[in-house]
């Protein structure tokens, strides 16, 4: 933590500090990273391109000096600019099939975020590319319970991120750039109204007491993902015997690599619409270097008893339609089993298996974010410091707890159930939870079950919004039951949660 005296003089000198574009930082205190292949837009980017923050410009400063680094400003859009689209790369094949998307893409919604490494006290600097002039009135950090340091000098806001070892995840949103989410009929399928596009979807002329307020959301998103560096065992060491470095662009040959580590280096990998990691049965660690940033969805086929995602890079679903099914040339198929999950393996019977995930951000999901199969009975997930953005898709859910499972330090963007909690013997702690209509917060599952030991603490919940009964709503919510018949007309239930 920086003294008393030292902030004072940092933010007394704001304004003359020193700013350098496209100019990063790799030392012990600080580590910013960028995109060169950068793409402002709202149509599909190239795939060896990335997604860039239309609006945000963001700079950090450590303890050190007073210079300013550039953190690249991601961003991710409803659909990836595909539109509702069934098959892949092909814009035509529209649908007006639900994908969990309302109003969302028709009001231009966006959401972008940076990521940095730090082991001490740092300033952000953020600038709006829209000439917004930034006050001291104008801006919101979410959680508020935060309490974080501001400054505001020459249009710009700058915030102090004391030096955490669990890091820091928040959001700053602005006054002028928030919409109102106002609900547009009285049945149970009803959706959202808008009135900025008359082309748009749920579309009217204006809004009257018919349509009560049911939210209220930046239109233009801004997290802010701060990280301790990580742990020298989180690093695979490149030079092994057994580690693969996969070259930059599109990704090939993991199906049959004799690798058991699996490296990304900073730069741009994509797997194409049509493809994934689908890993041969030796790979049992990813890493993504900070600054990676890779297109796809991981399966893994190892039969080792530990599993490794590591590293503070991106895994982007961007690439795919919603519901890609590997089993139907990755069209969109609206089943359940089959359609690709961003983390997805089977564990052996009887195999007691940790997976252990420190790091990665995960973006746009085309479904379920995570499942895996076999013997689940014993295994178990380490996740620590794990980042869901772009959830905009329905059925896009955070993490399953496996029985025995730690998640801490988390934020998700969701449209499904958020934290999972199927099983016993689980700890949930320090979550940020942004999330869309669909399904609670927390959910104990879709089956009576029997189960103990859970323990949920610090969820900070910065927006939800829910619009009618039929998207299952609810801060905690457990087995919805569609046939009456299997319903009980007493409360003497034998499935139970306790001890949470």
């Amino acid at each position: 933590m920086w003294g008393i005296l030292n902030t004072g003089i940092l933010l007394a000198g704001i304004a003359g500090a020193t700013s350098n574009s496209n100019n990063t930082v790799n030392n012990s205190k600080l580590q910013t990273w960028w995109h060169d292949s950068g793409e402002i837009t709202r149509s599909p980017v190239q795939p060896s391109s990335v997604r860039q923050s239309h609006l945000y410009s963001i700079q950090v400063s450590n303890s050190v000096d007073q210079t300013y680094y550039d953190s690249f400003a991601y961003q991710t859009i409803p659909r990836n600019g595909q539109g509702n689209i069934l098959i892949p790369n092909d814009l035509t094949s529209t649908t007006t099939a639900s994908d969990g998307i309302t109003i969302e893409a028709a009001i231009g919604m966006t959401m972008s975020w940076t990521s940095f490494l730090y082991s001490a006290d740092v300033w952000v600097k953020l600038h709006r590319l829209d000439g917004f002039g930034i006050e001291s009135d104008t801006f919101v950090i979410r959680p508020t319970t935060l309490n974080l340091t501001t400054s505001v000098a020459g249009g710009d806001l700058f915030i102090q991120v004391p030096y955490s070892e669990r890091g820091s995840k928040f959001s700053v949103e602005f006054n002028d750039n928030l919409f109102d989410f106002r609900d547009g009929c009285s049945n149970p399928t009803c959706s959202y109204v808008q009135d900025t596009s008359a082309s748009g979807p749920y579309y009217v002329d204006e809004y009257d007491d018919s349509m009560p307020l049911m939210g209220v959301e930046p239109l233009d998103s801004l997290l802010i993902f701060a990280s301790p560096f990580e742990d020298e065992s989180l690093i695979p060491d490149e030079t092994s015997d057994d580690a693969l470095v996969v070259p930059e662009g599109r990704i090939s040959g993991l199906n049959t690599t004799e690798a058991r580590i699996v490296i990304f280096k900073p730069g741009v990998y994509y797997a194409t619409a049509t493809d994934y990691l689908n890993l041969s049965s030796t790979v049992d660690w990813l890493y993504f270097a900070p600054g990676s940033y890779v297109k796809g969805a991981v399966e893994f086929h190892t039969t080792s008893a530990l599993i490794q995602a590591t590293g503070h890079g991106v895994l982007s679903g961007e690439q795919y339609v919603y519901q890609a099914d590997p089993t139907y040339g990755f069209q969109n198929h609206n089943v359940d089993a089959s359609p690709l999950r961003m983390w997805k393996g089977t564990i052996p019977n009887g195999q007691k298996t940790t997976w252990v995930v420190n790091g990665p951000t995960v973006n746009s999901p085309p479904f379920n974010s995570m499942d895996f199969y076999g013997d689940t009975s014993a295994f178990s997930v380490a996740c620590t410091d794990y980042k869901q953005v772009g959830g905009y898709f329905g059925q896009t859910d955070g993490m399953q707890a496996y029985p025995g499972s730690v998640f801490q330090d988390i934020f998700y963007h969701t449209n499904d159930d958020t934290i999972k909690l199927y099983h016993s013997d689980v700890t949930v702690s320090n979550v940020v939870v942004q999330k869309g209509s669909t399904a609670p917060i927390i959910q104990f599952g879709w089956a009576a079950r029997n189960i103990s030991d859970i323990r949920v603490s610090d969820i900070n919940i910065i927006h939800s919004r829910w619009n009618s009964n039929g998207s299952n709503p609810g801060i905690i919510g457990s087995n919805n039951l569609y046939d009456p018949s299997t319903a009980s007309t007493s409360a003497t239930n034998t499935s139970t949660a306790d001890t949470y």
